[in-house]
C-alpha cells in the first residue's frame, strides 16, 4: 500500500515560490458592451476547452443568444469536437482570411451560439488582430468566451490582448502547477484582470496537490474545482457537452455551479 504523501511546511509550495509572480490586484472592470472572457492554460490536456464548452452551455441557459463561444484555438481547434462539429461550415478562419464577414460565422450547436474553426489552416493564421476581428461582435452579446490555445506565446498573446478578464484551468500536480505559473507571468505582462482558477480532473490521490496548496502556489482564487469524471469522456465521445449529456453527474454538478458563479458576478457588473 503507497504511503500517503506529506504536505508539510516548505513542502511542495516552496519548490514554486521561485517562480511566483509578484502581482497587484486587477482593478474591476465595467464594459460598456460584451465583456470578452478568455479561458486560458499553459499546458495542454488540463480540460480548458472542455470547460469552455460546458461553461458556455450553462450560461446560455440564463442569458440565451446572448452569450458566444469563440475558437480561437487557430493552429488545433477543438472546440467543435465537443458539440460533434467534426467539419463545420463556416469558421473563425473564413472571417480572418476576409472570405466572411465575422457575423457570418456564427453557429448554433445545442442551443449555443459558437464560432468554432477549421484545421484546414496553417501556423500563419494566427498573425492576426483577434481584438479588432472580435469587435464588430461586442455589441451583439452580453458575454463572449474565449477557448484560446494552450502555451503563451503567438496566437495565445493574440487571444489574450482581446479579453477584459480570464479564467486559468490546471489540474493538482506539480508540473501543471509550475505551467500554470508561466501563464500567470504573461497575465502580468499584458495586466488582464484574473476571475480565478478551475482546479480540474480531481481524483483525491495522495499525490495530488491538496487545493489549499494549489492555491498557496498560484496566488488567486480557486473558482471551482472539478473531479475526474469518466462521463466527460463519454460526452466528448458523444459530441456532447456533458452538462447535456449526463447532467447529474459529478462534473456536469460543478461546471453548473461554476456558471452560477459567473453569472452572479456578471450581475454585480
Amino acid at each position: 500500500m503507497p504511503q500517503k504523501t506529506r504536505w508539510g511546511k516548505g513542502g511542495h509550495t516552496s519548490l514554486l515560490s521561485a517562480l511566483k509572480p509578484k502581482r497587484e490586484q486587477g482593478v474591476k472592470i465595467k464594459p460598456k458592451r460584451a465583456r470578452v472572457i478568455g479561458v486560458f492554460s499553459c499546458k495542454g490536456g488540463v480540460g480548458k476547452t472542455t470547460t469552455v464548452a460546458n461553461l458556455g452551455m450553462c450560461l446560455s441557459q440564463y442569458m440565451g443568444d446572448n452569450i458566444l463561444a469563440v475558437d480561437a484555438n487557430l493552429t488545433s481547434p477543438n472546440l467543435g469536437l465537443h458539440f460533434g462539429e467534426f467539419i463545420p461550415k463556416v469558421t473563425i478562419h473564413d472571417a480572418l482570411s476576409g472570405e466572411l464577414p465575422i457575423e457570418k460565422v456564427v453557429m448554433k450547436c445545442h442551443g449555443l451560439l459558437a464560432i468554432l474553426g477549421s484545421i484546414a489552416y496553417g501556423e500563419e493564421i494566427h498573425l492576426v488582430d483577434l481584438r479588432g476581428h472580435l469587435a464588430p461582435l461586442k455589441s451583439e452579446y452580453k458575454v463572449i468566451l474565449i477557448d484560446s490555445a494552450p502555451g503563451i506565446w503567438g496566437e495565445v498573446t493574440a487571444a489574450m490582448k482581446a479579453c477584459d478578464e480570464i479564467i486559468i484551468v490546471t489540474n493538482p500536480y506539480i508540473p501543471t502547477i509550475a505551467s500554470t505559473l508561466k501563464t500567470f507571468h504573461v497575465v502580468e505582462r499584458y495586466k488582464v484582470p484574473v476571475v480565478g482558477v478551475i482546479v480540474n480532473k480531481v481524483r483525491g490521490e495522495p499525490f495530488e496537490l491538496p487545493i489549499k496548496d494549489v492555491k498557496k502556489a498560484l496566488g488567486w482564487p480557486i473558482i471551482s474545482v472539478v473531479p475526474e469524471d469518466s462521463k466527460v469522456r463519454e460526452a466528448t465521445a458523444a459530441g456532447i457537452p456533458v452538462v447535456r449529456y449526463a447532467p447529474r453527474s459529478s462534473a456536469a454538478k460543478e461546471f453548473k455551479k461554476l456558471g452560477e458563479f459567473l453569472i452572479k458576478r456578471l450581475r454585480k457588473g
